[in-house]
């Protein structure tokens, strides 16, 4: 079974240094910080929420291997029917099935040790419609 990839939501690296990585990302390259931790950033472009890049605090092994150094995430549908068709077809998995609050991921490794993030975003009933700006009348 192929997997359908709806977009990617994002591209994380893994950095020495937070506080150095984001005043090059915001204050040189102009991206806008979503979400800011003491070890993760998030990024996005000033008009845009789509593709995110996160900076990520890793250790100095890490960063040394540069297959862990980078990770990219599809947005996926139906993540559970996904996951048990990839341990069906013995794909590589970095971080089994989780879910809470944000959503579903897992993350597989390719064929050479690249980190792919699957993701199923947890649905917001509440979400705006992307066209539509405000409230329907009662």
């Amino acid at each position: 079974m192929i997997i359908m990839l709806n977009k990617i939501e994002g591209i994380t690296l893994s950095v020495s240094d937070i506080k150095r990585s984001v005043e090059f990302y915001r204050d040189i390259l102009g991206l806008r910080v979503n979400k800011e931790s003491e070890d993760k950033v998030e990024f996005s472009r000033k008009d845009s929420t789509n593709t995110k890049l996160i900076l990520e605090l890793g250790n100095s092994e890490s960063n040394q291997n540069n297959k862990n150094s980078v990770i990219i995430t599809f947005s996926v549908s139906d993540l559970n029917t996904i996951y048990n068709n990839l341990t069906q077809q013995k794909v590589n998995f970095h971080k089994k099935l989780s879910d809470d609050a944000s959503g579903k991921n897992t993350i597989i490794l390719d064929p050479d040790g690249h980190l792919i993030s699957l993701t199923e975003p947890a649905s917001d009933e509440f979400a705006q419609i992307p066209y539509y700006h405000g409230f329907a009348p009662a």
